[in-house]
């Protein structure tokens, strides 16, 4: 693998949602791993979220954005979300979409439950990691 390759893949892995990618080729091994974006937060915000978040709640049953980019509960604007709170859920159903990069990625529940509740709001920034779901065990 030569270093035009190498800058070549470097220019695709930023274009994509993927944080790490690892290759090897002849020997050579070669990892690119980039940091998700820190987003600055004004201190209400961050305490806001903070709040929004029931306390005691089984971190477990969280959904957490994989990427960060802005988050939206709808199709489009103007549409039915694709959940709303106290709706049950299967695993693998659509919970909303977080842009990236001008990609529109569909976060899918890892499991099946009720959502308790939703934490991002329609069009905010959210961060990798962020919690975006609270699921429940509830039939």
């Amino acid at each position: 693998m030569d270093l035009e390759a190498i800058f070549k893949l470097m220019d695709r892995v930023e274009k994509s949602s993927f944080t790490r990618v690892e290759i090897e080729s002849n020997g050579l091994r070669v990892a690119l791993e980039r940091s998700a974006s820190a987003r600055a937060a004004e201190p209400a915000e961050a305490e806001a979220s903070a709040a929004s978040a029931p306390a005691g709640q089984d971190e477990t049953n969280a959904v957490r954005s994989p990427i960060s980019g802005v988050f939206y509960p709808a199709r489009e604007p103007g549409s039915e979300p694709f959940v709303s709170l106290g709706a049950r859920v299967e695993k693998g159903d659509t919970l909303c979409i977080i842009e990236a990069m001008k990609t529109m990625n569909e976060i899918r529940s890892p499991k099946s439950g009720v959502i308790a509740a939703i934490l991002a709001e329609d069009g905010a920034t959210v961060a990798s990691g962020d919690t975006l779901f609270l699921l429940s065990e509830g039939n």
